[in-house]
């Protein structure tokens, strides 16, 4: 029994040592699984302005995926620049064929206040975990100044940092070039399609109408493709046209007979001193033409052409014996062309100013259709509220220290009177500014109050909105929530919907939602944002988010 019962220990301690060998390789393929992440900073004191590298490294999986910290989670440091991942990798893989992977984020940070300062935690995301980095406490002193040999200058102004006008000028190009392209297209077409009818109806008088109209059948080549019923339609209009503006104002629609009774009664009449002959071979050739054309009887050889030549012969006899145009008939023909001239090139600007509005249309319907209504009134009629949302803002810090807030423009210190019972006990500073009309209207306060007044926040949050009251702004139902910053500092948010009065003579109002946030700072001060904006308007509602979501404050003013 006993060689038994050693056998069963042996084995049971062998499990044991394999089972342990097993967990020991499994904990250690598990830590070398997880990622590591260092931080370290070049420096821990620094002189006001001067720039602290703060570095991330991180050695993780190649497969893996690293969020690095963005915007400004350094407060109170500021971040100045923020540098490009540097990437290196393992030259060995690992028993599962992967490369480590060492990424190296660096910072730019800085502080233009003195004093000590702490670089909070960052939090590093690489793939679903979150890792946090080590705090650091800098010190940030003052620059020592040469009053002595060095001169004093006087603050230079405010400049305005030119705006950026590359996106804008894309989007318009993007519009106006195919639409300008397209109206170019179109008045060209017109303009050449103008072109061409008035050279086609250019007035020419009968007579040489009717020797161009006699040549251009000689090229015709009718005779001998033996069409002469279109060679004697041609050849008898040619010479009906002439006597219809010269003669007869009927020769186009009377017969043979009418045409030749009415030329013989001018003869008659002393009108027009046709002769005898020429009546005679007018009618013989129209009665020719006439055969021609409804009996389909062909005329004798060569005789076609010989009553072409006839016909143009009697043209110029008709055109000699045909009496002098008078001066009225001259005007009077001159103002029926002036009046086709100026009927021509009033078509010509409809058509165009029709076919451009035509374009434009189209346009606005393929711009709505892809884009909205929205986007094209915006790019149309402009739109100044979405400027300012889209537009370049401003980060400032309203106190010393206070209340950091990112703005469209810079708010302006506005004087705050203070009542008499409680001058000396309080210290108020207001910075505002609004849009013209007031689509939106922000404003950033500061109290300090001495401490023998008992004040809390909501008595101080009624206390503003019934001086909001008197300055014609009506909060009407107001609401109320906890607030916090995106870094965790508390406050009191009241909010609702409020009308404000625009013109007292005229009792116009508009109104909108509004939001007072108030947050209490040490040595009883407190801070206030108020922010006001049209609730039909995206754009506003945009821009109130946007200043409420990026309240901070410095370090130094931890909330109660």
């Amino acid at each position: 029994m006993t060689p038994r019962h050693t056998h069963s220990a042996a084995h049971t301690s062998i499990l044991w040592v394999v089972t342990l060998l097993v967990l020991c390789c499994i904990q250690q393929g598990l830590a070398q699984a997880d990622p590591v992440v260092t931080t370290a900073v070049d420096t821990t004191s620094i002189r006001i302005g001067e720039e602290i590298k703060y570095t991330v490294t991180a050695e993780v999986d190649q497969t893996a995926t690293v969020v690095f910290p963005e915007g400004q989670t350094f407060s109170p440091l500021e971040v100045i620049e923020s540098y490009k991942v540097d990437t290196a990798f393992a030259k060995a893989p690992n028993s599962k064929g992967n490369y480590k992977m060492t990424l190296v984020k660096k910072y730019g940070l800085t502080q233009f206040d003195s004093g000590s300062y702490k670089i909070p935690r960052q939090r590093i995301i690489v793939g679903t975990q979150t890792i946090e980095t080590d705090s650091f406490k800098v010190e940030v002193a003052n620059v020592v100044l040469d009053t002595v040999n060095q001169g004093l200058y006087d603050i230079k102004p405010a400049i305005e940092i030119p705006k950026n006008y590359g996106k804008l000028l894309l989007q318009i190009l993007a519009w106006v070039i195919p639409l300008a392209l397209a109206i170019g297209l179109f008045l060209y077409w017109l303009l050449r399609r103008h072109k061409k009818k008035k050279e086609e109806e250019r007035y020419i008088p009968p007579f040489e109408q009717a020797l161009a109209t006699l040549k251009s059948l000689d090229d015709s080549g009718l005779i001998e493709n033996s069409q002469y019923k279109a060679y004697y339609t041609t050849l008898t209009d040619a010479i009906r046209r002439y006597y219809d503006e010269k003669v007869y104002d009927r020769a186009l629609e009377s017969t043979t007979e009418e045409l030749i009774n009415r030329l013989q009664a001018e003869r008659e009449s002393g009108h027009i001193d046709f002769s005898p002959e020429t009546i005679k071979n007018l009618k013989d050739i129209f009665q020719r033409a006439d055969l021609v054309k409804f009996a389909r009887i062909n005329p004798p050889e060569g005789k076609a052409l010989a009553d072409r030549i006839a016909i143009e012969q009697i043209v110029k006899q008709t055109k000699e014996v045909l009496p002098a145009p008078t001066e009225e008939e001259l005007m009077r023909d001159e103002m029926y062309r002036m009046a086709i001239e100026r009927r021509r090139k009033r078509k010509l600007w409809l058509t165009g100013a029709g076919g451009v509005l035509g374009i434009l249309v189209l346009a606005l319907g393929i711009g709505i259709a892809i884009k909205g209504f929205s986007e094209v009134k915006d790019f149309v009629l402009g739109n100044a509220t979405r400027e300012l949302a889209e537009g370049q803002w401003i980060t400032s810090e309203y106190g010393a220290p206070g209340m950091i807030v990112s703005t469209p423009k810079a708010l302006e210190r506005q004087n705050t009177p203070i009542p008499e019972e409680i001058k000396g006990k309080v210290e108020t500073t207001a910075f505002a500014w609004a849009t013209t009309p007031p689509n939106v209207t922000i404003a950033v306060f500061e109290f300090k109050i001495d401490k023998s007044l008992e004040i809390t926040a909501p008595q101080l949050i009624t206390g503003q909105l019934a001086q909001f009251e008197a300055q014609g702004f009506n909060a009407g139902l107001t609401k109320e929530e906890e607030f916090k910053t995106l870094n965790g500092i508390a406050g009191l948010k009241v909010f609702g919907t409020g009308t404000q009065i625009i013109d007292k003579e005229k009792g116009t109002k508009t109104s909108g939602e509004y939001a007072l946030i108030t947050f209490q700072a040490k040595d009883n001060r407190y801070f206030q944002l108020f922010i006001s904006w049209k609730d039909d308007d995206p754009y506003s509602k945009k821009i109130a988010e946007r200043v409420i979501n990026s309240i901070d404050f410095t370090k130094n003013n931890d909330e109660k």
